[in-house]
């Protein structure tokens, strides 16, 4: 199946204007007996009215085909389409060009090649290729049509056609990702049911007791035994996982806005918006659903409303699909600077396990604020600033991010 797109002529002459001025060139220079000149122009019209039927008729009984199954990628990997091209005509095509997207995607490296020319394309001949395109950033685009431009051997009048694909495939890049630690996210937390609530920490599953050595926390001091033996030792629980953890992306904490005076009042006003910041946020959550993953911890993904969209308490739906599931959600985040809404986040925090939110400085944005008041109901991932002495749980990108490649 093809549809016609806007037929492009490479050459004023083969254009339909053109062909209308040299007839009506011909019939004056004829009709005041300019003989060689009505000549030259017979010649040149015969020419233009030839290109102009050959560069139409050059797609007819021309097939494009592509085989490619949806790509789910990471960031600097290739995409592999299978392309073939069939001509089912009795004369040869001489040239025809394939252009893989109408608008190349913004995922696909400067250098990667979204189209492909084929030379002499013989009779009842079919030419099949594998094109791969290197990718640079995260995107998600569908492959809906094949386009294909040809025409006559003179490059005088060119025609393009469309070929819808009848299953278009998905071309997922997933945001880059890094190695992290996880033992940060998940220590001192408390085991719980999935849909429970995580805590900050749990002292009631007591392992034992070790005598006090540089780094252990002052407040797991046995203090009954300094009094009586006037030994220092500690106490030791048992360290625990939780079931499941859920990352909030905090996107308005990425802009700042200014007040601005109208006649109707004050309104605020978007000043500027840190896009890289927020790509590397977008990364280090991505990075952080990998690694829970690895150790077999569920995730969940909240993103605000924005624009139109409505707010999105994504699940994982199981660790088998928690990773393609939440890495595409994170893929196709396209957020530009809007107002955010987490309404009524915060009276289902209690179905979200553990908390982390993900933001920009220490203190959140105000609409998420709203929705957590409280400092000890989430912790905080940031990407700059300093935990200093808030009583917020609260982790720094640097001190999150790993430079060994190993995940602990």
């Amino acid at each position: 199946m093809r549809t016609a797109s806007r037929g492009e002529a490479s050459s004023w002459f083969t254009s339909l204007g053109g062909i209308i001025c040299l007839v009506v060139l011909s019939v004056l220079t004829a009709y005041f007996h300019l003989m060689n000149l009505t000549v030259f122009l017979l010649a040149v019209l015969f020419m233009a009215l030839f290109s102009f039927i050959w560069g139409k008729l050059s797609l007819r009984s021309v097939e494009v085909e592509a085989s490619a199954m949806s790509c789910n990628v990471f960031p600097g990997e290739d995409i592999r389409v299978n392309i073939s091209v069939s001509n089912n005509k009795a004369i040869p095509v001489i040239w025809i060009n394939v252009r893989y997207f109408k608008n190349p995607p913004v995922f696909l490296s400067d250098s990667s090649e979204i189209e492909h020319r084929v030379a002499w394309l013989m009779p009842r001949q079919k030419a099949t290729w594998t094109t791969s395109m290197q990718t640079k950033r995260r995107g998600i685009a569908f492959m809906e049509t094949i386009g294909a431009s040809s025409g006559d051997g003179f490059g005088l009048c060119t025609d393009t056609l469309d070929y819808p694909l009848p299953k278009p495939p998905m071309i997922v890049v997933y945001p880059k990702v890094y190695p992290v630690d996880a033992g940060i996210l998940v220590e001192n937390s408390s085991s719980m049911l999935p849909f429970d609530r995580g805590c900050v920490e749990d002292d009631t599953l007591f392992k034992g007791i070790h005598d006090y050595q540089h780094g252990d926390s002052i407040k797991h001091i046995n203090w009954r035994i300094l009094a009586h033996q006037g030994e220092l030792a500690v106490n030791e629980y048992q360290p625990v996982i939780p079931r499941l953890v859920t990352f909030v992306l905090d996107l308005m904490s990425f802009t700042t806005w200014r007040e601005e005076v109208t006649n109707a009042g004050s309104v605020m006003v978007l000043d500027s918006m840190d896009a890289e910041g927020m790509e590397d946020m977008i990364s280090l959550t991505a990075s952080c659903i990998l690694a829970m993953t690895g150790r077999k911890v569920r995730c969940s993904l909240v993103i605000p409303a924005f624009g139109k969209s409505d707010m999105r308490v994504i699940d994982g739906n199981g660790l088998d699909d928690q990773i393609p599931l939440l890495l595409t959600e994170l893929a196709g985040l396209e957020y530009m600077g809007e107002e955010c809404s987490f309404h009524g986040l915060g009276s289902r925090s209690f179905g979200l396990g553990q908390i982390w939110l993900v933001t920009d400085k220490e203190k959140p944005s105000l609409p998420l604020a709203r929705e957590f008041p409280d400092p000890w109901d989430a912790g905080q991932i940031i990407r700059r600033g300093s935990a200093g002495n808030s009583a917020r749980r609260i982790i720094e990108m640097r001190n999150l991010r790993r430079g060994d490649g190993q995940d602990s």
